[in-house]
């Protein structure tokens, strides 16, 4: 476990993060490039070139943080190459509730950000994802990057060899996660928070 960086979400402040916005400047060619904005940053919905925003804190070009100890609830999703985190205990557990509103506080700065509001809010794709009649507790999207045919992530147990492939239902895991951009991709706006180390428990 000691190759977490353990980064906990309480160093982080929000109001510290800093957004620039990249236009993409031709959408209609297959490799695209992007340059910074010189639209008006307050009106990033209008704006038709708007492609990313980038996120900064102190400079550092990733908001990197390290999980709490969190159940995989339905183990690794090979389609999309995701799995759902779940925020267990986070109504009677401290830190858990801590880093659930963390996570929740954070995606409504991003959508304020935006100058999403109530009758737009739909097209931010939060990655909270709530069970039917809040039977279960909340679970977080992550994204396992996958690159040149193979997991760009780093998993590791105690006691034996694991591979991502190997990962269960209803494993029990700290993760060293991040956030990079927020990307409009279809009228939608998403920010993916994506796992870089995996630590998986007994």
């Amino acid at each position: 476990m000691n190759k977490l960086k353990h980064i906990d979400h309480g160093q982080y402040v929000l109001d510290k993060i800093i957004y620039k916005e990249y236009d993409c400047v031709n959408p209609n060619v297959k490799r695209k490039e992007y340059t910074e904005s010189d639209w008006n940053s307050d009106d990033i919905l209008n704006n038709p070139k708007y492609s990313y925003s980038h996120l900064y804190y102190n400079s550092n070009p990733f908001i990197y943080l390290t999980t709490p100890k969190m159940t995989c609830v339905f183990g690794l999703d090979r389609r999309s190459n995701t799995m759902n985190l779940q925020f267990t205990d986070y109504k009677t557990d401290p830190h858990m509730k801590s880093f659930f509103e963390f996570i929740r506080n954070l995606e409504f700065q991003q959508m304020m950000y935006l100058g999403l509001d109530d009758s737009n809010s739909d097209v931010y794709t939060s990655q909270i994802r709530y069970s039917k009649d809040d039977k279960y507790d909340p679970t977080l999207v992550v994204k396992l990057p996958f690159t040149y045919n193979k997991y760009d992530v780093d998993i590791y147990h105690d006691d034996f060899p694991i591979s991502i492939l190997n990962i269960q239902r209803f494993s029990r895991m700290t993760c060293d996660i991040y956030i990079d951009k927020i990307w409009r991709f279809n009228g939608k706006y998403i920010c993916k928070w994506k796992a870089k180390q995996i630590y998986v428990h007994n």
